[in-house]
């Protein structure tokens, strides 16, 4: 799988692989998130069972198509955020979607190496954009209620509401990986939904409401009802936005390893992170258990490898994410300078 960009958001130019573990890293706003925002917009396009009107289409075809990344866009983007010139293009399973914005689309062909059509194991995204997600669930899920009895399209942050769905739904897909006894390890713990939709973090014979749940823990937890409601299989593409947010970093190890696991059980995954504990964790873990990696720094509105080589594009991220620590040695400096002089 393969994903192009062009003048979207803070990005000029991205042409990312996601083949197993793909790492994109840099200070913030430098356009990491719109990498993992653009595939989620192409990805959830395509999906037969998905249209703008969150109802099924007798048959999928470009026009659907459009108004699915339009809508997308507005709702992750909130506005239209190509350029004149700019798009969004997805090369997968010999097939390839693009938006544009001057010509919008080119009619769909089912074969291969074709622009557009849907593929026959279509993948499902998620995107993990913050554990605060927790702090929705009853209010997403009176939303729901809602919309149902009044039949109204209320306005709501578009992928808490996406990975609200992914936590309080069961899939029906058949469980290919279970993580979650290896989670309950990390946290001492477990996450469990009750019969009326709620959630609550359940250690040591009691019941934790989730606003008494620490949020590095609430982080893990995501993963293991994920891992319990069977979303995450070997046709799942998983964002995670800057998961090291809110973990000590031994627990960023943790969560690599745990990230590394779901790689190498078949979920290619998309890792946004400004960590060096975080990015160095997958580095290692990734080589020892021999998956796909690749690594990207995300600098100046390019997301770019230096020379296709993983090595020298992990020596530019430590170099720039090391900067802070020259700021150090320079006070420091300062401060020898003072006393010496007097």
């Amino acid at each position: 799988m393969e994903l192009q960009l062009k003048n979207i958001g803070m990005i000029k130019e991205a042409n990312v692989k996601l083949d197993g573990l793909t790492v994109i890293a840099g200070e913030n706003d430098t356009g990491k998130s719109t990498v993992g925002k653009a595939l989620f917009v192409m990805l959830r396009s395509t999906k037969k069972g998905f249209t703008k009107e969150t109802r099924p289409y007798q048959e999928y075809n470009k026009d659907v198509y459009l108004l699915n990344v339009d809508f997308l866009l507005e709702k992750l983007f909130k506005q239209h955020s190509l350029e004149k010139d700019g798009y969004i293009s997805l090369n997968i399973n010999g097939r390839h979607y693009s938006h544009k914005r001057e010509d919008r689309f080119v009619a769909p062909n089912i074969g291969h190496e074709t622009t557009g059509g849907v593929s026959d194991n279509e993948h499902e995204i998620i995107f993990i954009e913050t554990p605060l997600v927790w702090s929705f669930v009853k209010f997403f899920n009176e939303v729901a209620l809602v919309e149902s009895q009044m039949k109204l399209s209320l306005e709501y942050p578009y992928l808490l509401k996406d990975l609200h769905f992914k936590l309080a739904i069961k899939s029906n897909q058949m469980q290919e990986i279970n993580i979650s006894s290896e989670i309950a390890s990390i946290i001492e713990g477990l996450f469990i939904q009750d019969k009326n939709g709620d959630f609550f973090f359940y250690k040591d014979g009691e019941d934790i409401e989730m606003v008494n749940t620490a949020t590095g823990i609430k982080s893990f937890g995501i993963l293991q009802i994920l891992s319990n409601n069977n979303h995450l299989n070997s046709n799942t593409v998983l964002v995670l936005d800057e998961p090291e947010v809110h973990l000590h970093p031994k627990w960023q190890l943790e969560m690599a390893k745990v990230i590394v696991e779901l790689v190498k059980n078949g979920v290619k995954i998309l890792v946004n992170s400004h960590s060096p504990y975080m990015i160095e964790a997958l580095q290692r873990y990734s080589e020892l258990a021999e998956v796909n990696s690749d690594f990207y720094l995300a600098e100046d509105g390019y997301i770019k490898k230096e020379n296709d080589s993983n090595s020298e594009t992990l020596a530019k991220i430590f170099e720039k994410l090391s900067e802070p620590f020259d700021v150090f040695e320079e006070m420091e400096s300062q401060k020898m300078e003072n006393f010496i002089n007097g």
